[in-house]
């Protein structure tokens, strides 16, 4: 999955999801790539990385985030999210 976010917030964001036990880091393209690797498929992987994107926009409530698709192993294999 992927988030977009201000770029003044993802190294916050990053440190947030990081312990969530997430994996995630940015992307070329200024977006934050995440796996959430206890999730059981890509339906509860997205609503478990929305519920952790809720608690962390409560603490930062000038920061707007939003879900884009991406392939699950973007984050593992250093691929490039597809078009």
């Amino acid at each position: 999955m992927r988030i977009h976010v201000q770029p003044e917030a993802v190294d916050d964001l990053l440190v947030f999801l990081r312990q969530a036990n997430c994996k995630a880091e940015v992307a070329p393209d200024g977006s934050v790539v995440i796996e959430v690797p206890e999730a059981l498929g890509d339906e509860q992987e997205r609503m478990e990385l929305e519920l952790y994107l809720k608690a962390w926009q409560v603490n930062h409530p000038d920061f707007e985030s939003h879900v884009l698709d991406s392939p699950r192993s973007s984050v593992e294999d250093g691929a490039k999210p597809a078009d």
